[in-house]
């Protein structure tokens, strides 16, 4: 009676992971081991439709006679059957693979290859309880940066039996009355998961009988954990000061970066370049393939900035160069070293270089950043008009410091439309009119609404100040297109100074740039602050 119960229960726990692919085409992976073959009759057992794939990998002498043992058992089961061998160790060594990887990308390019032509709507395979376990301490050893073992879902792929003990599955075989054939590479210590099954895994049960379940429950604990920090990586906004990120998330926004662009980096160079970000330091590494990343400035970059060049009649007396030690600007608030200048502009060393500038000698009259950098008085000497962006700004700044002629909270505002013309302007009048919500951005909000309707998508806020989060609200309510603001605002600023409030999804996304002139925003801000301290 215990017998028959026992029994039972082990169909129950093999029979229903696989109820989701009842009448359902699916490929499944066989190698004529126990698990896969059990994965097999339970799936005709639950009425889907399996379509056995072998791989043959052409590693071992019986190799073949296992593919044909599959076939021969497709074949009584009157399932249908593809196999293929590959010379794994051959592909392997021309393409600087271990053999481990290389066994693992052909069997799944193939598993894939025959879903396609079949028409199977999911690929199974057995892996269990015991494979994650090892997989876990596997990652373990090598120092992964996560323990999330063996996904159980993944695009097409799905291994419902994860959460199974090898136990019941031999003992559902034996029920059924079904031989399967043993792999002799699973005890050949050479292979590192044979190594960790035979000569590892006895020594922890015998410590601690629970051994595999609980390394099993680590892989769906940390699969969990990292999928919710990946989450919130992945809210990480372009305007967002990354040194401000904690470590873990930073890790996977970097890994994020790298996988959008098609970088492969190991854990190594995901810790080295977060760490970088954080500690702001300046870092360049060659990744596997030979892509060069930088982190400079709290930035990361995947790729050489691309730089302005001149796009009018050059004055006489002006060359087009690079930067040369020595070279100097004159700028409104004083002359300054480029060096410096682009050390502001978080611009990193190995892309000043290429940074292309004009001069008169040592005297800098232009620099091709975006948008420029003009030189005190360059801009007329070439007859050239102020880029809009840049014409904001200083407007936004001449109402700053308007306000503090007041008394009031240097922040200067001005709304841009599309075609570069200012539509409303605003400064602060909190302390004039006793009310904190005067702020710069509102004014400017409603000045332009006036003009231009309600919406301003295609409206640009410039704004010397980050701004609260009342005033985001504000701009995200007029659905305004772009905000640019310049010093940050690390008391109340809600797009990184204390909090993103765009990690939440608004209804509305804008595009945001912050630290555009910020030196100067933050210069006026700190002499206003300054003068009140003073008795």
């Amino acid at each position: 009676m215990v017998v028959l119960l026992y029994t039972a229960r082990v169909s129950r726990v093999l029979l229903e992971p696989l109820q989701p692919f009842v009448n359902q085409r699916v490929v499944v992976g066989v190698s004529g081991g126990a698990d896969s073959v059990a994965l097999l009759r339970a799936l005709l057992a639950v009425g889907a439709e399996p379509v056995v794939v072998h791989f043959d990998h052409a590693l071992r002498p019986e190799s073949a006679g296992d593919a044909s043992w599959v076939r021969e058992l497709a074949a009584r089961l009157g399932v249908p059957f593809h196999g293929v061998r590959v010379e794994v160790a051959v592909v392997a060594r021309k393409r600087g693979w271990n053999i481990e990887d290389a066994a693992r990308r052909l069997r799944y390019d193939f598993l894939t290859r025959v879903a396609r032509q079949t028409g199977a709507q999911a690929i199974l395979t057995a892996h269990t309880r015991r494979d994650q376990a090892e997989t876990v301490l596997t990652q373990l050893l090598r120092g992964e940066a996560v323990l999330s073992g063996i996904a159980a879902a993944r695009e097409r792929i799905r291994r419902p039996w994860l959460g199974i003990a090898r136990q019941d599955i031999e003992t559902y075989l034996h029920e059924l009355g079904q031989d399967w054939r043993e792999d002799t590479s699973n005890a050949d210590p050479t292979y590192n998961r044979a190594w960790i099954r035979q000569a590892v895994m006895p020594v922890l049960r015998a410590r601690y009988p629970a051994a595999e379940e609980a390394l099993s429950r680590v892989a769906r604990w940390s699969g969990e954990d990292d999928r919710a920090l990946s989450g919130l990586a992945a809210q990480i906004r372009p305007h967002t000061p990354l040194t401000q990120e904690p470590p873990a998330l930073l890790r996977r926004w970097v890994k994020q970066q790298l996988e959008r662009a098609g970088l492969e980096a190991h854990v190594h160079h995901l810790e080295s370049l977060s760490g970088a970000i954080q500690r702001g330091e300046t870092r360049h590494l060659t990744l596997p393939g030979g892509s060069q990343v930088t982190v400079s400035g709290g930035q990361l970059y995947l790729s050489p900035l691309r730089w302005i060049e001149p796009d009018f009649l050059l004055p006489d007396g002006w060359t087009l160069r690079h930067k040369l030690d020595g070279d100097r600007i004159r700028l409104l608030g004083g002359t300054r070293k480029v060096s410096d200048l682009l050390t502001d502009f978080k611009i990193p060393r190995a892309e000043r270089a290429r940074l292309p500038l004009l001069a008169v000698g040592q005297d800098v009259k232009w620099l091709g950043l975006d948008p420029p950098v003009w030189a005190a008085g360059a801009r007329e000497d070439a007859r050239q008009p102020f880029h809009p962006l840049d014409a904001a700004m200083r407007e936004a700044l001449t109402l700053a410091r308007q306000a503090a002629d007041a008394d009031e909270v240097p922040v200067g505002a001005v709304v841009m439309d599309a075609q570069g013309n200012i539509i409303g302007r605003g400064r602060n009048t909190s302390r004039e009119h006793a009310d904190m919500t005067r702020h710069a951005e509102l004014a400017a909000l409603r000045e332009a609404s006036t003009v231009h309707g309600a919406y301003l998508m295609d409206c640009t806020l410039v704004v010397t100040l980050e701004p609260c989060p009342m005033c985001l609200g504000a701009a995200l309510e007029a659905r305004v297109g772009r905000l640019v603001y310049a010093a940050s605002n690390p008391r109340s600023g809600a797009l990184g100074g204390v909090t993103d409030l765009l990690r939440a999804h608004w209804g509305h996304r804008l595009e945001v740039r912050g630290g555009y002139r910020a030196s100067e925003a933050a210069r006026l801000l700190q002499g206003t602050f300054r003068k009140w301290r003073e008795p």
